[in-house]
């Protein structure tokens, strides 16, 4: 398939023909969704073709970024304009203003039209979760991008992301939207066209999928955090081990007396990664097992680490 992820800001002055008729439309979910669609003036009055996308989209994975979407429907000629997605892409999405851009015409030897706009709206669902430090329409979503390994496969240069032109297809972002294609499709009971647009090596396991839908459901909100609490006498040190499923911040705060000089040490394996007094940072990159230590320079007392996991 061919997609481009349009990064500009559609311009005000639109063509007289681009836009003609438009409405709201339910899309039959249990949330009661409502989307803004419009339609070319190239197609006659009839609402039913809204409506059917409207449905369509309604019965696909979603949560509460479905009402924020706007869907613009235009003939093929128009939708590859410059002024829209550009040539030979058959849709597109705007993050600046959660449009969706897409031909309701079915192209000879490509996917249908909706499962094109399926994958786009794949964009709109990351544009709308958070997987800090890094962005979720680059990287993908919280949960999906951690078991994929996004973070450690861009280190390594086997993930490019946001890379819309040599790297297109070690693009994360993209392998994200195609992995929500094959989510949707397969739920719906149909079976998804080829994957030839991103590296095979992209391709969603069962596990992938699962974590994709959980971050539709239930999106990452926030790091966790607890408290670890000891004391020492005349001891060396004390070992917290750590676990986390998901790549991203790790931060650790040291509270003790003034009369313990103390130091946090966090390792990676037998690897130190951070060192601290107060506390340490670290950005969890595929380790999915961290060894922090408490090790105590001088006096005794007793302490608390508040300890901050993605």
């Amino acid at each position: 398939m061919k997609h481009v992820l349009i990064v500009a800001v559609v311009a005000l002055v639109l063509p007289a023909a681009a836009f003609g008729w438009d409405g709201t439309y339910a899309t039959g979910d249990v949330a009661g969704t409502s989307i803004h669609i419009v339609v070319s003036d190239s197609y006659p009055v009839d609402e039913t073709l809204p409506q059917s996308w409207a449905t369509y989209l309604g019965s696909t994975p979603h949560g509460a970024e479905l009402s924020s979407l706007t869907l613009n429907l235009m003939p093929p000629a128009v939708l590859e304009s410059r002024r829209y997605c550009g040539s030979a892409a058959l849709a597109c999405y705007d993050p600046s203003t959660d449009t969706m851009y897409a031909s309701p015409e079915d192209q000879l030897d490509e996917p249908s039209a909706l499962e094109i706009a399926t994958h786009e709206y794949g964009h709109h669902l990351a544009i709308n979760r958070f997987n800090p430090p890094w962005a979720a329409e680059d990287y993908g979503t919280k949960r999906w991008a951690s078991y994929e390994n996004i973070c450690a496969r861009a280190a390594a240069g086997t993930a490019s992301p946001g890379d819309e032109g040599n790297a297109y297809g070690q693009n994360p972002g993209e392998a994200f939207a195609e992995s929500y294609r094959v989510l949707a499709l397969t739920g719906l009971g149909q079976t998804p066209s080829s994957w030839d647009i991103v590296d095979q090596s992209f391709y969603p396991d069962a596990t992938a999928l699962q974590l994709l839908q959980e971050d539709i459901t239930s999106p990452w909100s926030g790091s966790t955090l607890h408290h670890v609490r000891g004391s020492f006498g005349n001891g060396g040190s004390r070992t917290i081990g750590v676990q986390s499923t998901l790549d991203g911040t790790f931060v650790a705060r040291l509270h003790a007396p003034s009369s313990a000089r103390l130091q946090l040490e966090l390792y990676s394996g037998s690897t130190p990664v951070a060192r601290g007094r107060t506390n340490v940072r670290f950005e969890i990159c595929g380790q999915r097992a961290l060894t922090l230590k408490v090790r105590r320079l001088s006096g005794r007392g007793s302490f608390t680490v508040d300890i901050s996991k993605p």
